[in-house]
This record gives structure tokens, sequence and C-alpha cells, in this order.
């Protein structure tokens, strides 16, 4: 097993302010695989009374996604997500502030497909497949860095 099963890792998994069947499925994944310990920093949700198409709104939604990826370990990327054009937008920020950050990204791909839908600028060998373990060992490795 490459992760340390007394270790919790703190992991940010893409969203756009709503429950996506794969974001849930990436933390059923991760649930799913014996002695790995994880808090899940993603919080799907916002207060539609503030406008994110304000300045004000603007900003709390970037603060509220900032105070979620800062903590993390690692900053997983749903790219089924980021192919709902409306959702781009947000994972856009979301990738700008983990990079910002120095996060490590890993990308787990639409399924069915080896690569990102889209043109992400994501090296390959931070793409994993749809499975559990590697997803978890992927984990591990960028928490070490």
């Amino acid at each position: 097993m490459a992760f340390d099963p007394a270790f919790t890792y703190d992991v940010f998994i893409t969203h756009a302010w709503r429950f996506h069947d794969d974001w849930s499925r990436a933390g059923a994944l991760l649930d799913e695989v014996e002695g790995f310990r994880w808090r899940n920093f993603s919080v799907p949700w916002h207060d539609p009374a503030m406008d994110p198409n304000t300045e004000r709104g603007g900003r709390f939604l970037q603060d509220w996604l900032e105070t979620q990826i800062l903590p993390c370990h690692v900053f997983v990327f749903l790219d089924s997500v980021y192919a709902i054009r409306s959702a781009r937008k947000w994972l856009d920020t979301e990738l700008q502030v983990a990079r910002a950050a120095g996060k490590p990204v890993i990308a787990l791909p639409i399924e069915g497909s080896t690569g990102l839908a889209e043109s992400v600028d994501i090296p390959r060998q931070a793409i994993v497949p749809w499975n559990g373990k590697a997803l978890t060992d992927a984990i591990a490795a960028a928490a070490r860095g």
C-alpha cells in the first residue's frame, strides 16, 4: 500500500457549486479503499442569494473556494465536470487557486477515456484512471511531494 494508513489526507475535489455524480463517485472511490483516511474539503454549495455575477458575490465565492482549497494536500480535477460548459468558469478558478498555492493536481478523465476531453493544462502523469487504488496511490505520492 503506497499510502500511510496513519495519515489523514485532505482532498479538494472540483465542483461547480453542485453535487455532480462524478463528484460523489470520486469520494466513494476514496471511501472504498481499506485503510485510506481522508477529509473532503470541497463543499459544492453556495448561498443562492450571493450572485456570482456581481463583484461582491464573485469575491465571496472566490474567498469560499480558497478556504476549501488552501488547507488541502491534493486537488482532484474532474474532467467530466469541466466538460459541462457552465461549470468551466468555476473549475478554471479552482485550478487557478490550487496552482497559485502550489497544490498538486490529480485529474480523473471522463470514464472510459485515458486523457482529458478538453484542453486543460494538466501533465499526463497526473491523470489517473477511475480506480480507488490508483487514485489513493496518486494522492499519497502527491501529498509526499
